[in-house]
């Protein structure tokens, strides 16, 4: 089995890197339950598979270019600092185009969530929740970067994400698809959210990020979940469950 050719080298190097992703319409994918997420769900978009020499975990099988690393050389290549030692090379799978219909019944929303692991942990609850999409302003994480990726195992690869410039013009574009009512989460001082009749129909529910909460829209209605306790919030990840799910437990009539 042939290694990594030199230009495959710096590619996969580059990767690792947030200028080196900007550029480039691929992405890396680490560990054996992640790669195989991605290789069950998107198949077609892997480019590269490396195994360390030592790797006998069962993968899909794949039609793939596969290469097999010394373990010094394959370690240096990962992010991690104890690999499982398997990574894929991807592309990036292509958004949605801005004029397709919406495939859910309200949008998600995420505005500057930047901490990789809550932003993955988002997508991987979505997925479970049985949404489609994803939608997101500029100033969140980017979601194909590898700490991403494996915090929402591999779960960008199952959805649509719909990347925008700002809150502003991701509601506008919402507006042409026939969202009606914009629903902004706070921690406190908003209308409890399970008492919002309408909080998934035909409309969009906007999360903030850790810093700053969501930002400000004209005419949106400030929701919050009930803390009894007197926290003085979730984390958004944490909020995010709670909301995806009540959204599954008004749908299963529970």
């Amino acid at each position: 089995m042939p290694g990594l050719s030199k230009k495959q080298e710096t590619l996969i190097r580059s990767l690792s890197g947030r200028h080196g992703r900007r550029g480039s319409d691929l992405c890396l994918c680490e560990g054996l339950r992640c790669c195989s997420e991605a290789l069950l769900l998107r198949p077609d978009l892997v480019e590269l598979l490396v195994l360390r020499e030592d790797f006998e975990g069962i993968l899909p099988q794949l039609d793939a270019e596969t290469v097999r690393l010394p373990a010094q050389h394959f370690n240096s290549l990962c992010e991690t600092i104890t690999s499982q030692g398997v990574f894929a090379l991807l592309k990036k799978p292509e958004p949605p185009a801005p004029e397709s219909p919406m495939q859910d019944s309200f949008a998600f929303v995420l505005d500057c969530v930047s901490d990789p692991g809550n932003f993955g942990t988002i997508l991987r609850t979505a997925r479970a929740a049985g949404l489609k999409e994803v939608w997101y302003a500029k100033g969140s994480t980017d979601p194909y970067a590898e700490k991403t990726i494996r915090s929402a195992s591999s779960s960008q690869f199952a959805l649509g994400l719909r990347r925008y410039e700002s809150l502003a013009e991701l509601a506008v574009q919402l507006r042409t698809l026939g969202v009606e009512r914009f629903f902004r989460t706070t921690p406190s001082g908003g209308r409890p959210l399970y008492g919002e009749a309408q909080l998934f129909d035909h409309s969009a529910i906007i999360m903030g990020g850790e810093a700053f909460g969501a930002g400000t829209m004209e005419s949106a209605i400030d929701v919050s979940i009930p803390m009894p306790g007197g926290a003085e919030s979730l984390n958004v990840a944490q909020a995010s469950t709670i909301i995806l799910f009540e959204h599954v437990r008004r749908n299963q009539k529970l």
